[in-house]
């Protein structure tokens, strides 16, 4: 009876936990964004439906929509035409090493934004290795330069820069979603197919099976490409310096909003593009949640190995264009690590040159160019790290184990409904989330801007989302017969739950840690309009300071690859001893 008694207890305990942890994150984030909103449209004296109307009227508003559509689709687009046939080959054909292969493909997107910034412009500034084949987007001089001056075209090569970081970022999006399908779909569907009419061609067979069948799975990660590029901060801020997206407009007009009586139309400027942009979000995040539910009711599927098997080796052609992009997607992080340690040079002749030298990262240890040592903001950036996992992994692991409870006691749209509040940070982007923060809430409690643990806020507003989403499907893939067996045991509390949830969820857990770290480790767009004092900076804004800094200095390029180097190499650290740890705990359920 008082087993019964303590058990009961413990639930209740539990369950309230459960709940305090649903409020925490609407009210994280929901207050900031609403107070955001309340004290523009104080200062404005406009509504926000009234400030969407004048949307066209805001100084670069027009050119940055147009922009950031453009460079969106583009990426899109190229990024499609890139991961589809990479797609095709790793789900089709038998590859040694996949494993290795998939990670070096996945590697780009969970590189930090700043990192992928400054190993793009490593490649393309002079020095770099597209540089050197004559190819120059960064100066535009050469061929680049005849194309914008036949076409008229301003700053080709900086928009091509950016699509191609884009496509090179959001790779491993169209292997993630297209890859599994191509790889798991039971032959004897072609091989039916190949019987009939509609399937005797291969243009036939693509209308007839691989359109239907991949349609969705290619859609989503079109979706969430166009989402990623369409909020792009980081790499539109350096590689496209002469245009603005919406992104990086609300970044430069973020800082003096929300001041009464102090440059208004700025004012009604951020409560604009924050509100349209905030509008495409949500339609876009939607779309992507609609075409993944129909991505993730699909067909017969069939063991991976036994279908590559079938297929064989991978023909010529697929093993030109993997190769190709694996070498691809290692170059701008290589460039990073290579420029840290050159120094450009001017020889007595005028020309310039590039010699190897050790100053740069003697520079970022010693911080002669910043405001802080590269130790320094590498403590700063994990410190920032472990308390956004500290905080946000509990918080997590809580809301999906109760939406997961709802799901089982069949309310099920109940679970849906808080589930969809629960995203909300998600339908603003990184840059909306810092400017929610600055003007929701330091706007009204100034004193906040001396609180130095603030960047940890916006953190767990955007990587909570991601950890509810990540740790749900976990909880449901465990088997209730195992709760049920448990309890015949008589265990401990401790045991019980051990047996019955929490060695299955170790796998996901470890995961979705490490995917907390590195997001906070790179987190770019919020930290950049939060921190304004320099001890407190990021490694990330320590890299973004020293790009922005003039270049008459040949240290200042190396000792910011320095920076990047270190952020890129301890996110990559993380990462891999994550991968350990699942890989070693795949082995001992084994």
């Amino acid at each position: 009876m008082a087993l019964n008694q303590r058990s009961d207890a413990f639930l209740k305990a539990f369950h309230a936990a459960q709940w305090f942890a649903l409020g925490f994150i609407l009210i994280i984030g929901i207050v900031p964004l609403s107070l955001a909103v309340l004290r523009l449209c104080s200062v404005t004296q406009i509504s926000p439906i009234e400030a969407l109307t004048r949307f066209p009227e805001q100084f670069g508003a027009m050119d940055a929509l147009r922009f950031t559509f453009i460079e969106a689709l583009l990426s899109t687009l190229l990024t499609l035409a890139l991961g589809l046939p990479i797609a095709w080959g790793l789900g089709r054909y038998e590859w040694k090493g996949l494993r290795a292969k998939r990670a070096m493909l996945y590697l780009p997107f969970v590189t930090p934004p700043i990192v992928a910034a400054a190993g793009f412009l490593a490649l393309i500034s002079p020095g770099g290795l597209l540089f050197s084949t004559g190819i120059d987007l960064r100066g535009e001089t050469g061929f680049i330069g005849w194309i914008a001056e036949l076409t008229g075209w301003q700053h080709p090569g900086h928009m091509l820069a950016l699509i191609i970081a884009h496509a090179w970022f959001n790779l491993s999006l169209v292997i993630r979603f297209v890859e599994p399908i191509i790889a798991q779909l039971s032959p004897t569907w072609e091989e039916q197919l190949k019987m009939l009419p509609q399937g005797q061609t291969r243009a036939k067979r693509l209308r007839h099976l691989w359109l239907p069948v991949l349609g969705p799975s290619v859609a989503v990660a079109a979706t969430y490409a166009f989402f990623f590029s369409f909020t792009s901060f980081a790499l539109v801020k350096w590689l496209t310096p002469d245009f603005n997206s919406l992104e990086s407009l609300l970044a430069d007009l973020g800082g003096s909003a929300g001041i009464f009586n102090y440059r208004v139309e700025t004012s009604v400027g951020v409560l604009a593009i924050a509100g349209l942009q905030a509008i495409m979000m949500l339609i876009l995040l939607a779309s992507a949640g609609a075409l993944e539910r129909k991505h993730a009711t699909m067909l017969s599927l069939h063991e991976e190995y036994v279908n590559r098997r079938k297929h064989g080796s991978p023909p010529t052609q697929f093993k030109i264009a993997v190769y190709s992009m694996l070498i691809a997607s290692m170059l701008p992080l290589i460039s990073v690590i290579i420029a840290s340690f050159r120094k450009r040079t001017t020889t007595s002749g005028g020309t310039v040159d590039f010699v190897w030298t050790l100053e740069g990262w003697q520079r970022a240890l010693a911080g002669d160019a910043s405001t802080l040592t590269l130790f320094e903001a590498l403590q700063n950036s994990l410190m920032y790290a472990f308390l956004t996992l500290i905080i946000a992994l509990p918080l997590g692991y809580l809301l999906a184990s109760m939406f997961h409870r709802f799901e089982q006691n069949g309310k099920t749209r109940l679970a849906s409904i808080l589930d969809t509040l629960c995203m909300i940070p998600l339908s603003a982007s990184a840059v909306m989330i810092g400017l929610g923060v600055v003007i929701g809430l330091l706007r009204w409690y100034p004193e906040l801007f001396m609180f130095r643990y603030l960047p940890v806020l916006p953190h767990v507003m955007l990587v909570l989302p991601f950890l509810v989403r990540m740790l749900r499907p976990a909880f449901a893939r465990i088997e209730p017969a195992y709760l049920e067996q448990v309890k015949l045991l008589n265990l401990s509390r401790f045991w019980s739950w051990w047996h019955s949830k929490g060695a299955f969820m170790v796998a996901p857990l470890t995961m979705a840690a490490s995917l907390c770290l590195a997001f906070s480790l790179g987190e770019f767009g919020a930290t950049y309009l939060l921190i304004r004092v320099g001890s407190w900076d990021s490694l990330s804004i320590m890299v973004d300071q020293l790009l922005g800094r003039p270049k008459f200095d040949p240290l200042i390029m190396p000792t910011a690859m320095a920076v990047a180097s270190t952020l890129m190499l301890t996110t990559l650290v993380i990462l891999w001893l994550s991968e350990q740890l699942r890989i070693r705990q795949g082995a001992t359920d084994d």
